[in-house]
Order: structure tokens, then sequence, then C-alpha cells
């Protein structure tokens, strides 16, 4: 792959200027900061083409979970076993390549790792119904699956680390808040529409054998859609080298050598820039504070993942809700819709809230919410605290994107974010193996009250430390 996307200007110079003198006398300047993203045209084809790509994503999971139910019923497949080999699958990437992945995108040219991702997910997902209906082998559909979801993983570190680069840094918070929106939508209808589609029995009629066949065709054209989008961003747009003056020595990238020559000292180079990552994780204030709230998440997450899914489909003679899994797709549907509407309305008042703040007001909220449930009996109690915690879940994520868009360097950012996404995995699957046990000596209601109320001391604790110490987090905007 080859050089490095660069930093010495914005891609986006040629909008930025013409576009804030035309809207900011018309409106508040604080709407004015969001409303200025929609008119930077590489931003506005790079999101638009990426909210496809997930949808295509969202889509590609429910295909798989119809073909894994079509193969259980027809050849006896353990169908419970099949969708954990799955999950695993899908986290394992991220879990074994992570860091090494952010050390990569940091040396290579960032718009062409995102269009050779993309084009390489387009060929195999397309694959996946040819082999599975010639072969019969869950197997091989795992080995591409995980090709996929590696191509992925250096996808969205790419992606996660070139938003800078496309928009000034006054408009980050606007934009991250754009972006989280476009993929809260995305997703919402990629999981509900998903299972519609991939039952549609219309596919009979144009050719298409098994139904489930068709998630797969639309997500390989969705991965097309994103291709496109970012070459008309290639075409128009000059490929800027980094700055090697803003690079501390060590991180520079490695000039090229030989193949097969010198791989200990590549490999021992790689290292020493792992290492002057997390240095840089552990000696910057805002961004050990981001990584730290990524802990805070995965209570939540995992709280929900293992206790509240099996509340809401557990019958009411267990104290669950007796809704089944409908039921958790009615809530994760009203959640989404506050997802959504958080994620418009942060990118417009965000900039008058300091981010930390809203990220620890945000886990608040959501602890009480959590220690809340087990007090309810009724299902329909449960939908306005999932539409809350949508409201407050949403800023958690736009605020810790932001500030590590702000903070941290060009030549660090991909390795910064992909181990964002590492200890974000592998603290969840951690986190859902040990809350899985403690329901062994626990009841899950017990458990949830605890995680929200866990929660709650340690932000409120937080809180009241940064107003002691004002200097604790030097970043106060």
């Amino acid at each position: 792959m080859p050089e490095e996307l660069n930093k010495d200007q914005p891609v986006n110079d040629e909008n930025e200027t013409t576009e804030s003198i035309a809207i900011e006398p018309v409106i508040p300047k604080v709407r004015s900061q969001f409303l200025a993203v929609l008119k930077i045209r590489n931003f506005m084809i790079f999101s638009l083409s990426q909210s496809v790509s997930l949808f295509g994503d969202k889509l590609d999971y429910m295909a798989l979970l119809a073909m894994i139910a079509f193969f259980a019923n027809k050849l006896g497949w353990q169908s419970a076993r099949a969708i954990s080999y799955l999950s695993l699958i899908i986290t394992l990437p991220t879990i074994l390549f992570g860091p090494l992945a952010g050390v990569l995108v940091d040396r290579w040219n960032r718009l062409k790792v995102l269009i050779f991702c993309d084009s390489c997910r387009t060929i195999l997902v397309a694959f996946i119904p040819f082999i599975i209906i010639k072969t019969a082998n869950l197997y091989l559909v795992y080995l591409i699956s995980f090709t996929v979801f590696l191509f992925g993983l250096f996808f969205n570190t790419a992606r996660l680390s070139i938003i800078p680069n496309l928009v000034a840094k006054r408009r980050l918070l606007a934009a991250n808040s754009f972006m989280n929106f476009v993929g809260r939508i995305s997703t919402f209808l990629g999981m509900f529409f998903g299972g519609l589609i991939v039952d549609w029995q219309i596919w009979h009629r144009i050719g298409i054998r098994y139904s489930w066949s068709a998630g797969f065709y639309i997500d390989s054209l969705s991965y097309c859609v994103s291709v496109l989008g970012l070459v008309i961003i290639a075409a128009k747009t000059k490929v800027f080298r980094v700055n090697l003056e803003q690079i501390p020595e060590q991180s520079q990238p490695l000039s090229r050598s030989p193949v097969f020559s010198a791989a200990q000292a590549q490999e021992k180079k790689m290292i020493d820039e792992l290492r002057l990552a997390y240095q840089y994780i552990r000696k910057t204030p805002q961004v050990l504070f981001v990584f730290a709230s990524i802990i805070l998440m995965v209570i939540i997450g995992a709280s929900a993942f293992v206790l509240l899914v099996p509340i809401i489909q557990s019958p009411t003679s267990k104290m669950g809700f007796g809704v089944g899994t409908k039921g958790v797709g009615f809530v994760a549907a009203v959640g989404s819709i506050g997802l959504v509407l958080s994620s418009m309305s942060y990118g417009i008042i965000g900039h008058r809230i300091s981010k930390r703040m809203t990220i620890l007001i945000s886990f608040i909220v959501l602890g009480v919410i959590a220690a809340l449930i087990p007090l309810f009996n009724s299902f329909y109690a449960l939908l306005p605290l999932a539409f809350i915690a949508g409201l407050f879940l949403s800023p958690v994520f736009i605020a810790q994107d932001t500030i590590l868009h702000e903070i941290v360097p060009e030549a660090i950012r991909g390795r910064i974010f992909s181990t964002r996404e590492w200890l974000l995995n592998l603290s969840f699957g951690v986190s859902c193996l040990l809350v899985g046990e403690l329901t062994n000596f626990f009841s899950k209601q017990h458990l949830l009250y605890v995680a929200g109320s866990l929660i709650v001391i340690i932000s409120t604790t937080y809180i009241i430390l940064l107003r002691k110490h004002s200097n604790w987090i030097p970043n106060k905007k």
C-alpha cells in the first residue's frame, strides 16, 4: 500500500471559505457550525456513501443469520452454536490485529486503504452465497467472513482517521455528529429492513433461488457505492503527504526496504510505534479520559447484552417481561429513535457544552436507567427508558471521537483509533463472559442494578474531582 495521506492542508479548503461566509450571518453561529458541514462536497460524498456501506454491513449480518437458520433446518446444524461462532468471528480480527492495523494505516494513503478494502469486500461478500450453496461448508463461510471483517477493521480505522482531513478543526464536532446521525439511521434501516429483505419471496421471481442470498448481493452493491464515492473524492483531491516536522522522530513512516529484507528491524520498529502510541495515551489526559470512559461504556453494553435481553425475552414466571425476541427488536427500535434524534441535536448544541462533562453526565443518566429497570414489571415502562438511553448514548460516541480528532496528531491517529477499537472489543468480550458467569450466583435484576449504580458512582466521583481539581484534564472545550 502506498504513501501516507497528509495534512498539509484540509481536503475541504476549497469549499470551507465560501460556505461559512454564506451562512453564518443568516443563522446563529452554533447552528451554522452544523449546517456548514452539509455544504462541504467531499465530506457529504464521504458520509453518504459510508452510510450506504453501513446499511449493507447490517444487512450482511442479517443474511448470515438467515443463512445459518436455513441450513440448520435443512442439514441439521446447531444454530445456537453456529451463531456463537459467528459472533467470535466478527470480533476476532479486531482483537488479533487491532493495534497492528493502526500502525499500518498511519503509514499508508488512507483514501487508497478505504478504496482497496471496500473493493475486496465487494468481491468476497458476493461469493458467499455461491460457496455455501456449492459446498454447504460453514467453515469456509467463517473464513470468508473473518477476511471480510479483517478488511473492515482496516477500513474503519482509516475511515475514523480521515475525517479531520475532510473538514476544518472547528467543524469536527458537527462532522462527527452528522456522521453519527446518518450512521444510526443506516443501522436502524439495516436491522429493521434486513429481516424483511432476507425473507422476501419476490427474489425467486428474478432468479435468486434462496432469498437470504439477496442480502449478500445487496451488501456487495453497497460496497460498490462506497468505492464509487471514495474514487470521486480521490479524483478531485490532491494526495497530501504527512508533515514530517509534526511527527516524533521515532514514529516517522519507515522507508521502504526490499521484500523479505530487514524483517526483524521492521518488526522492532512496529513494536516501537505501538509503544509510542501507548505512551501518548498514558501521558495525554484528554485521550486517557476517552479510553477510561470506554470501560464505563463496556459495562453498559455488556449489561444490556447479557442481562437486559434475557429479561425482556424471559416469561413473567421467571421475572422477565415475557415478550420474546420481538420485544428485544422493539426496544432496540425505540432506542434507535433516541440515537438518531440526539445525533442531530448534539451537533447543533454540543459546542456549548464541555465534551468530557457531556460524557460523564450521559453515563450518569444511563447508569440510573440501568438501575431503574429492575424496579419495573411492565414492558411498556421500559420503552421510554430505552428512548432516553438512546438520547444520551449518541453524545458519548460523538464527544469521544471529537476529542480524539482534536487532540491526536495526524501521524498516530490510526494507531489511537485502532487501539480504542481493540480495547472496546476485548473488554466487551471479557465483560460479557464475566457478567454471564455472575448470573450463576446472582439474579439478572440484581446485577443490572449493581452495574447501573457502579456507573453512577464512578461518573459522579469523577465530576466531583474535576470540580475540585480543574487541571486534571486541561481540555475544557
